[in-house]
Order: structure tokens, then sequence, then C-alpha cells
């Protein structure tokens, strides 16, 4: 009995060491040999900073790059685009044989997408497993942080003021929307001062009409929720709400 106890005592202690034996072999490969190939392609004029289990492949942003000597095994994969918003887009990757993934988009929104075609990739490398090191301390190669996006403010107060004068001089409300269009399509204005045009309307069909015109030249659309005080009617409402929305 005790001889079994102590059999069981030594196992348990080793159990620790084993996992971590494990755990290098995923990440390192172990004995797999890098037989399989992984290819990331992005549409036209669009590149990225490829991570492969969270280690940065490449040094300069590209638009197709193949890793090579991977092994049999599901890798995490993160593209970072290199764009004003920094897009991140990741998923893991069974990888039982070479495969070609394309960067995809649809409207504002990005993902990848498996893909049967064949390119010619401009960079090809060797799969980096880990971050080179300085003086003993890791310090990964990080994508430079794109400059912020200049703020909008939308139109002076003193241009605004003179814009919604002129506006409220027409006399008939067609005339008032067709100076307001002009005016909007000159100068993006925030969601408050489009509110201030469209109340300037007789109509509830012009302020619906107006509103939508503006939608894309609101600095703030996110605020676009403010116009629904214009109008009297849910169903303008909700027009324009399924505007916004596509519907």
């Amino acid at each position: 009995m005790k001889k079994h106890l102590f059999f069981f005592l030594i196992l348990f202690m080793a159990l620790p060491s084993m996992a971590q034996v494990a755990t290098v072999r995923h990440r390192h490969g172990g004995n797999h040999h890098g037989s399989t190939t992984l290819t990331i392609v992005a549409p036209r004029g669009l590149n990225f900073w490829l991570f492969v289990d969270d280690v940065l492949q490449n040094e300069q942003p590209v638009r197709s790059i193949c890793v090579r000597n991977l092994w049999e095994d599901s890798f995490y994969v993160r593209v970072e685009l290199d764009n004003p918003l920094q897009n991140c887009v990741g998923q893991f990757v069974d990888l039982k044989q070479s495969q070609t993934l394309t960067i995809v988009r649809n409207d504002k929104l990005f993902g990848m997408d498996y893909s049967q075609i064949h390119v010619r990739p401009e960079v090809t490398i060797d799969l980096v497993t880990e971050q080179p090191s300085v003086g003993g301390n890791v310090q990964p190669p990080v994508p430079p942080t794109p400059p912020a996006p200049p703020m909008q403010f939308g139109m002076t107060p003193q241009d605004y003021e003179d814009a919604y004068q002129v506006i409220s001089n027409e006399s008939f409300d067609s005339s008032k929307l067709t100076v307001a269009k002009q005016v909007i399509s000159a100068n993006p204005m925030t969601a408050s001062q489009i509110l201030g045009i469209c109340k300037l309307f007789s109509f509830e069909s012009n302020k619906l009409e107006f509103a939508k015109f503006a939608y894309a030249n609101c600095v703030d659309q996110n605020k676009y929720y403010l116009l629904n005080e214009a109008f009297s009617y849910e169903s303008s409402k909700r027009e324009l709400n399924n505007f916004i929305n596509g519907l």
C-alpha cells in the first residue's frame, strides 16, 4: 500500500513538468517537420501586419505574405491592418495542409476567408516563433501607431449662423430645401446643426428629405438620434432610422 502511494505521489509531482514540455512542443513545433505554408492576401491598396500565435512575422506592412515551415497543428492567426483605424481580425486556422486566406471586407467590417486562388506573395518567410531579444529583454517590434484622424466640429458658429439666415430668408419650403442642400454639400455639420436646419422647414416631407440627404455629411453620426426631435410623426422617425440602417 505504501509502495502504491509513493508511486502516485511521484507521478503527481511530475505532471507540471510534463505539461510544460507539451506546451513547449506545441509552441515551437517539437519534433514536427515544418511542411505546411500559410498565405495571407489583402485586397488591392490594403497592407497589414501578420501575427501567428501572437508573434509578429513581418517588419513592414505587406499586401500578401507566405509563411513557411509550419507543422500540422492549429494556429491563431491575427492581422492588423495598416489603415487609420488599424482594424484587427483574427481566427484559429487548422493547418492540416497548406492554406490561403484572403482578407474580406463587408462595409466597415473585416474578416478572413479560405481561398483557392493562387498568388505570388509579396514576401515569403520562415515561421518566426519568438521575438528577438535585446540585452536579455524581449522587445517585440510593434506596428507604428497611426496618427489620430483630425477631429471635425462641423461649421464654425459664425458660418453656421450665416447659412442659417440665408436658408430662413427663403420664402418657400422648396427653396429652403434647395439652399440647405447646397450648404450641407460643401460644409459638414454636426447633428445638432442639422437639427437646427430641419426645424426651418414647415413640411414634414422636406424635413425628412433633408435629414436623409445630410446624413452622409454629418461629422458625428452617432448622435443622429437628435434628429427625432424635428419630426411630428412616428412614421418619419422610423423611415429615417430605416434609411440610416440601410433597410
